[in-house]
Protein backbone atom coordinates (compact mmCIF):
# COMPACT_ATOMS: atom_id res chain seq x y z
CA UNK A 1 0.00 0.00 0.00
CA UNK A 2 0.95 3.54 -0.84
CA UNK A 3 -0.45 6.50 0.44
CA UNK A 4 -3.80 3.97 0.82
CA UNK A 5 -3.04 3.00 -2.64
CA UNK A 6 -3.01 -0.58 -3.60
CA UNK A 7 -0.70 -1.45 -6.50
CA UNK A 8 -0.10 -4.85 -8.50
CA UNK A 9 3.01 -5.84 -10.15
CA UNK A 10 4.21 -8.57 -12.70
CA UNK A 11 7.11 -10.32 -13.23
CA UNK A 12 8.38 -13.58 -14.49
CA UNK A 13 10.39 -14.66 -12.01
CA UNK A 14 8.57 -15.91 -9.08
CA UNK A 15 10.73 -16.94 -6.40
CA UNK A 16 11.01 -14.43 -3.59
CA UNK A 17 14.45 -15.49 -2.75
CA UNK A 18 15.54 -14.71 -6.30
CA UNK A 19 13.92 -11.43 -6.37
CA UNK A 20 12.05 -10.37 -3.30
CA UNK A 21 8.62 -8.44 -3.87
CA UNK A 22 10.30 -5.09 -1.81
CA UNK A 23 12.68 -5.58 -4.93
CA UNK A 24 9.81 -5.64 -7.76
CA UNK A 25 8.60 -2.53 -6.46
CA UNK A 26 11.49 -0.37 -6.47
CA UNK A 27 11.86 -1.96 -10.54
CA UNK A 28 8.71 -0.44 -10.70
CA UNK A 29 9.80 2.71 -9.64
CA UNK A 30 12.61 3.15 -12.07
CA UNK A 31 11.36 2.22 -14.71
CA UNK A 32 10.49 5.66 -15.52
CA UNK A 33 13.84 6.46 -15.60
CA UNK A 34 14.30 4.79 -19.03
CA UNK A 35 11.55 7.42 -20.56
CA UNK A 36 13.47 10.38 -19.47
CA UNK A 37 16.54 8.98 -20.55
CA UNK A 38 15.01 9.23 -23.91
CA UNK A 39 13.03 12.64 -22.80
CA UNK A 40 16.58 14.18 -22.47
CA UNK A 41 18.05 12.43 -26.04
CA UNK A 42 14.57 13.08 -27.86
CA UNK A 43 13.82 16.66 -26.51
CA UNK A 44 17.05 18.01 -24.78
CA UNK A 45 19.72 17.16 -27.13
CA UNK A 46 17.81 16.76 -30.48
CA UNK A 47 17.54 13.22 -31.41
CA UNK A 48 13.93 13.63 -32.66
CA UNK A 49 15.52 14.94 -36.11
CA UNK A 50 18.35 12.92 -37.77
CA UNK A 51 20.84 15.04 -40.06
CA UNK A 52 20.99 12.54 -42.94
CA UNK A 53 19.47 9.02 -44.19
CA UNK A 54 22.59 7.63 -44.70
CA UNK A 55 23.10 4.76 -41.75
CA UNK A 56 27.01 5.56 -40.89
CA UNK A 57 25.67 9.29 -40.15
CA UNK A 58 22.76 8.34 -38.45
CA UNK A 59 24.94 5.83 -36.59
CA UNK A 60 27.21 9.00 -35.53
CA UNK A 61 24.00 11.07 -34.52
CA UNK A 62 23.08 8.53 -31.96
CA UNK A 63 26.00 7.85 -30.50
CA UNK A 64 27.02 11.66 -30.14
CA UNK A 65 24.02 11.80 -28.39
CA UNK A 66 24.44 8.97 -26.44
CA UNK A 67 28.52 10.06 -25.30
CA UNK A 68 27.03 13.61 -24.71
CA UNK A 69 24.08 12.32 -22.39
CA UNK A 70 26.41 10.54 -20.46
CA UNK A 71 28.90 13.44 -19.52
CA UNK A 72 24.89 15.61 -18.62
CA UNK A 73 23.85 12.19 -16.46
CA UNK A 74 28.09 12.37 -14.73
CA UNK A 75 27.75 16.37 -14.58
CA UNK A 76 24.29 15.99 -12.66
CA UNK A 77 25.57 13.73 -10.27
CA UNK A 78 28.29 15.42 -9.50
CA UNK A 79 26.16 18.72 -8.98
CA UNK A 80 24.11 16.50 -6.69
CA UNK A 81 27.15 14.76 -4.47
CA UNK A 82 28.13 18.43 -3.84
CA UNK A 83 25.17 19.74 -3.24
CA UNK A 84 23.75 17.15 -0.96
CA UNK A 85 20.96 16.33 -2.88
CA UNK A 86 19.44 13.48 -4.44
CA UNK A 87 20.37 12.73 -8.19
CA UNK A 88 16.41 13.61 -9.27
CA UNK A 89 16.44 17.07 -7.39
CA UNK A 90 18.91 18.52 -10.39
CA UNK A 91 16.79 20.05 -13.06
CA UNK A 92 18.58 18.38 -16.20
CA UNK A 93 16.59 20.58 -18.71
CA UNK A 94 18.13 23.68 -17.35
CA UNK A 95 21.65 21.53 -16.66
CA UNK A 96 21.58 21.10 -20.94
CA UNK A 97 20.59 25.01 -20.97
CA UNK A 98 22.98 26.86 -18.26
CA UNK A 99 26.28 24.41 -18.42
CA UNK A 100 27.51 25.15 -21.47
CA UNK A 101 26.89 28.96 -20.62
CA UNK A 102 28.40 28.85 -17.22
CA UNK A 103 31.61 27.00 -19.10
CA UNK A 104 31.87 29.37 -22.15
CA UNK A 105 31.96 32.66 -19.55
CA UNK A 106 34.88 30.88 -17.79
CA UNK A 107 33.51 29.71 -14.70
CA UNK A 108 33.46 26.49 -13.06
CA UNK A 109 29.81 25.21 -14.30
CA UNK A 110 29.75 22.91 -11.08
CA UNK A 111 30.70 25.32 -8.73
CA UNK A 112 27.83 27.26 -10.05
CA UNK A 113 25.40 25.32 -10.48
CA UNK A 114 25.65 24.08 -6.93
CA UNK A 115 26.19 27.70 -5.69
CA UNK A 116 23.29 28.74 -7.37
CA UNK A 117 21.19 25.93 -7.04
CA UNK A 118 17.97 26.62 -4.97
CA UNK A 119 18.09 29.92 -5.84
CA UNK A 120 18.06 29.53 -9.76
CA UNK A 121 15.81 26.44 -9.53
CA UNK A 122 18.62 24.12 -10.88
CA UNK A 123 18.00 22.43 -7.32
CA UNK A 124 14.26 21.61 -6.28
CA UNK A 125 12.30 19.53 -4.39
CA UNK A 126 11.88 16.24 -6.47
CA UNK A 127 8.43 14.99 -6.99
CA UNK A 128 8.78 11.64 -7.41
CA UNK A 129 7.12 9.15 -5.04
CA UNK A 130 9.37 6.26 -2.68
CA UNK A 131 7.71 3.32 -3.30
CA UNK A 132 8.74 0.24 -1.13
CA UNK A 133 7.41 -3.27 -0.94
CA UNK A 134 6.88 -5.01 2.36
CA UNK A 135 9.92 -6.68 4.00
CA UNK A 136 8.82 -10.02 4.44
CA UNK A 137 11.54 -12.01 6.35
CA UNK A 138 12.39 -15.50 4.50
CA UNK A 139 10.94 -17.74 7.39
CA UNK A 140 7.92 -16.68 6.54
CA UNK A 141 7.64 -16.98 2.69
CA UNK A 142 5.83 -20.32 1.97
CA UNK A 143 6.84 -21.92 -1.55
CA UNK A 144 4.20 -22.37 -4.23
CA UNK A 145 2.62 -26.12 -4.52
CA UNK A 146 4.69 -28.24 -7.12
CA UNK A 147 1.37 -29.02 -8.86
CA UNK A 148 -0.01 -25.24 -9.25
CA UNK A 149 -0.59 -24.71 -12.90
CA UNK A 150 1.44 -21.38 -13.78
CA UNK A 151 0.78 -21.22 -17.59
CA UNK A 152 -3.08 -20.20 -19.42
CA UNK A 153 -3.90 -21.00 -22.67
CA UNK A 154 -4.04 -17.01 -24.25
CA UNK A 155 -7.42 -15.84 -24.82
CA UNK A 156 -7.85 -13.66 -27.80
CA UNK A 157 -10.94 -11.34 -27.27
CA UNK A 158 -13.57 -12.22 -30.68
CA UNK A 159 -10.39 -12.84 -32.76
CA UNK A 160 -9.88 -15.60 -35.51
CA UNK A 161 -6.01 -16.27 -35.04
CA UNK A 162 -4.32 -19.57 -35.90
CA UNK A 163 -3.54 -21.25 -33.11
CA UNK A 164 0.49 -20.93 -31.59
CA UNK A 165 2.34 -24.08 -32.62
CA UNK A 166 4.18 -25.16 -29.29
Amino acid sequence: MDSGQERSYRTNVLDPEVLPIREVAELYARRWDIELAFKLAKRELGLHLLWSAKTVVVLQHVWAVLTISQILQGLRLEVAGRAGVEIEEVSMPLLVRWMPEFAHDGHDPVAAFVEMGRFAGFIRSSRRITIEGPRIPAGQLRRLPPDLPLDRTPRYARRRCAPVPA
